[in-house]
């Protein structure tokens, strides 16, 4: 067995939201997971970049503005973003810049869609009729063949909110996987009685801005508790975002994949943690899909119900 197969696989997850994340963020990821020598899973946000009108959870939405302040989301998005599609027009996302987004598979990174309109999706789900959700799904996935020429294989619901539905499309284009939700393993979900065969990948680790401020004094704390934890934990996935560990907290980033290569953990696209997991001859878990709380994150979060 050589030294990397012997390594733990840490599932490194990239969410990229907003425009700027794409444009500013993804490069700067990409340079330094090369430096690293690490791959990922990159879930790119497709259509309008929406942003701004996060400000109306303010209102609907206790707690929220505290995370915003707790997390320095001024300084971490920048103007531009957190007035996008209220004071000033959406910019499209990966789809305005289409050789960014290429760049990541031709680094050898997965690729995956993540939303159409991620603002829409994350607060407005559970409203919209299943021809909307059918067609946010259905532009996202046309605009990723539309920049790679092909569709994609795997999908990750914008904040980890997804329902029945979004699931039963998704098997209806025979993904490889998704990671839709937050749990502890890979998993199929359970819909209607009958377990899909499309495999779930969830977040398994919390993610900076749930803990920044909250759980964890500073970047460097949270850091050192998730190499503890993916040092423990059987299937662990990380999901960094490229508005925030590609931009004012990178060099937190970088000292944490120095130091996870140092404790023998490999971070790795999210299939080959599933192909990893398949490998072991044990079949996955089956679970119904429900909603819960996660600490330092607004609001519930799609997870398998295990009782």
């Amino acid at each position: 067995m050589t030294a990397t197969a012997a390594m733990r696989l840490l599932g490194l997850r990239v969410d990229v939201d907003t425009h700027d994340g794409m444009r500013l963020g993804v490069p700067a990821l990409l340079d330094l997971f090369h430096e690293a020598g690490v791959k990922g899973t990159f879930y790119l946000s497709m259509g309008p970049d929406n942003a701004g009108k996060a400000i109306f959870n303010v209102l609907r939405r206790p707690g929220f503005l505290g995370k915003m302040r707790r997390t320095g989301a001024a300084r971490v998005y920048g103007l531009r973003t957190v007035l996008s599609g209220t004071l000033l027009p959406a910019r499209m996302i990966a789809l305005a810049l289409p050789d960014v987004a290429r760049r990541v598979t031709a680094e050898g990174h997965e690729a995956g869609v993540h939303a159409w309109d991620h603002r829409r999706w994350q607060d407005k789900l559970p409203r919209l009729s299943h021809n909307q959700v059918a067609s946010q799904l259905g532009r996202a996935r046309q605009a990723f063949i539309d920049i790679f020429g092909q569709p994609p294989r795997t999908f990750a619901a914008p904040a980890w909110f997804g329902d029945e539905r979004s699931l039963q499309i998704e098997e209806w284009y025979a993904l490889g996987y998704a990671s839709d939700c937050r749990g502890v393993e890979p998993f199929l979900p359970v819909v209607g009685g009958k377990a899909l065969a499309t495999p779930q990948v969830p977040t398994t680790l919390p993610t900076l801005d749930e803990a920044l401020g909250d759980t964890h004094a500073d970047a460097r704390a949270f850091y050192d508790s998730i190499l503890d934890a993916a040092s423990s934990a059987a299937w662990p996935v990380l999901t960094v975002h490229a508005e925030i560990e590609g931009g004012p907290y990178a060099d937190d980033l970088r000292r944490f994949l120095r130091e996870a290569a140092a404790r023998g953990i490999r971070p790795a696209p999210l299939g080959e943690v599933l192909a990893a997991r398949r490998a072991t001859g044990v079949p996955l878990p089956r679970h119904r899909m429900g909603y819960g709380p996660v600490p330092g994150r607004h609001g519930t979060v799609f997870m398998p119900q295990r009782s």
